[in-house]
């Protein structure tokens, strides 16, 4: 199980649309806007991989959400999928995995199969 946290429609359903070229990934259907309620989801579902926007509702954002992600799903890997410009600081935040530009959206499928376990 996928859970993608992000608060833009288009966005939601690209990551659907994308996602859904690979069966073995199931994504959640609940695409929480927010980190208190990706918190809650993270708990129910215990998903292999989380992919998460930066700039959510909320006074949260993705950077300093993902330990409260973490702790909520230890085993989820996180995957920082943003638009902005935050790569140095996904790297020293230990609760991300990977981070992913929204302009490279052409990586997105690979690199959730590898996230989450999956072989080409």
């Amino acid at each position: 199980m996928l859970v993608a946290v992000e608060d833009d429609p288009d966005f939601q359903r690209l990551i659907r649309v994308t996602l859904a070229e690979e069966p073995r990934l199931a994504l959640a259907e609940d695409v929480p806007t927010t980190i208190g309620k990706a918190v809650e989801v993270a708990k129910t579902l215990a998903p292999r991989l989380i992919i998460l926007d930066h700039n959510l509702q909320g006074k949260m954002v993705g950077l300093t959400g993902a330990k409260k992600l973490k702790e909520a799903a230890p085993e989820a890997k996180i995957l920082l999928f943003t638009a902005y410009d935050v790569a140095a600081e996904a790297r020293r935040e230990s609760a991300i995995d990977e981070y992913l530009h929204k302009d490279d959206v052409d990586q997105l499928l690979e690199m959730a199969r590898r996230l989450a376990g999956l072989s080409p």
